[in-house]
């Protein structure tokens, strides 16, 4: 067994949680599916063409490097670049992108403004840019008095395009009060250059969570990354939901298989610090992943604290059968313990028993089970995107198609080392 667990990624939820979320926003808005950190880990040039596909109007990503990776993949679409960036070479793989238009660029400030009219002009090429508005979240982008003053200007030269307005919120899980606020901000701001701003200028607003909050926040496209993917619904908190939101199918399956099998008698610490000692006679069993994988560390059995679980999965000729393990012990950097003595023989002979090369389920698609990705999230007192982006790079990526429940049959359709 060389590869010690799989990432499957489910293509056909992807599609299907791309016609739920065009079916929240409607026919007259744009879908721009965040793909930034190689779509958050899980192959920004697979899931980028089938996001296309899918119906996406335009993708964005953070970084020059980034969006090279999708040029590299011939995504057809406009593709938004969110990091402040002046330059682009003669000789760079953006280059054609740039000047014909399908690289958007983000403007943050008067400066880079500035800059970017500098490269306009050197190579002849109208860019089109899109003007990060700082509503609240204090991070990128410009004041709004300065941001007005930069649509003005754009709007006054020959080789820049207004091709967007967008702001980001700062607590739109949390306070729908606080969104409301900065997009009050937002809107003030545009009001105040509305002469400036042209009737094809695309204004964005909502992410994932505000996307599913209410349709003032959808304006003429929305930006998400978590919704894509399935996720999202989950760690929303108060205010107003919309309800077709929980049709989002989560995409990321992450499994591996028992590499060993040992007893252990009452009393017995397990791992590093002794972190939990068994009660009773127990059945351990070894799972060959860890922190250096992605798992996050602070998620095992000891000392008070809940346990994390995995699914110890049976595949059997009436269906799929899963049970779950606590993970026990600390996690260590490749390998985990599991507590199999309650799932070792479950009472139907020897095809219902758990050993060496049984299946485990470290994260499942399935909202309802213990080991969904959300709440091993918060188990770790992390975010899903964060996860997400630590899974790995080593482990075997593998793409499937018509799986449209948990536990139906996959087709693989292609894996990626």
């Amino acid at each position: 067994m060389r590869d010690t667990s799989t990432i499957t990624v489910n293509l056909s939820a992807i599609d299907r949680n791309m016609a739920v979320l065009r079916s929240i926003v409607g026919p007259d808005c744009g879908l721009c599916p965040i793909v930034k950190a190689d779509a958050y880990g899980l192959g920004a040039a697979r899931v980028g063409k089938r996001l296309v596909q899918a119906g996406a109007d335009m993708l964005a990503v953070y970084s020059p490097e980034q969006a090279s990776a999708l040029t590299r993949a011939a995504i057809s679409c406009p593709v938004l670049v969110l990091m402040p960036i002046a330059e682009v070479g003669r000789t760079d793989e953006l280059y054609r992108w740039l000047v014909s238009g399908q690289l958007h660029l983000t403007v943050h400030d008067a400066e880079h403004l500035a800059a970017l009219h500098r490269l306009a002009e050197q190579y002849g090429a109208v860019l089109p840019l899109h003007v990060e508005v700082d509503s609240g979240l204090s991070r990128g982008g410009s004041r709004p008095e300065d941001a007005t003053r930069m649509i003005e200007r754009i709007a006054s030269t020959r080789w820049l395009r207004l091709a967007g307005v967008f702001t980001h919120f700062s607590h739109s899980r949390t306070d729908p009060e606080r969104t409301q606020r900065q997009l009050d901000v937002f809107d003030a701001m545009l009001e105040a250059c509305a002469s400036a701003v042209p009737a094809d200028c695309t204004i964005h607003v909502a992410s994932t969570h505000s996307l599913l909050r209410h349709p003032r926040f959808h304006r003429a496209m929305v930006r998400f990354g978590l919704a894509w993917a399935g996720y999202g619904m989950e760690d929303l908190e108060g205010g107003e939901i919309i309800v077709e939101g929980e049709q989002l199918e989560p995409a990321v399956t992450w499994s591996s298989r028992i590499v060993q099998v040992k007893e252990i008698e009452a009393g017995t610490s397990v791992g590093y610090g002794g972190l939990w000692t068994a009660t009773r006679r127990t059945v351990l069993g070894l799972v060959p992943v860890g922190y250096a994988d992605g798992f996050p560390p602070t998620t095992a059995a000891g000392r008070g604290k809940p346990p994390a679980k995995v699914a110890v999965v049976l595949n059997l000729p009436a269906g799929t059968v899963r049970h779950y393990a606590s993970v026990v012990g600390a996690v260590n950097m490749d390998q985990i313990s599991i507590d199999l003595t309650d799932v070792m023989d479950l009472g139907g002979g020897p095809s219902l028993r758990v050993g060496v090369g049984t299946t485990v389920e470290i994260v499942s698609p399935d909202r309802r089970a213990p080991n969904h990705l959300p709440k091993l999230a918060g188990m770790a007192g992390s975010i899903p995107h964060d996860l997400l982006c630590r899974l790995g790079h080593s482990i075997r990526r593998q793409y499937v198609s018509d799986a449209a429940q948990p536990g139906a049959v996959r087709r693989t359709t292609a894996v990626a080392g």
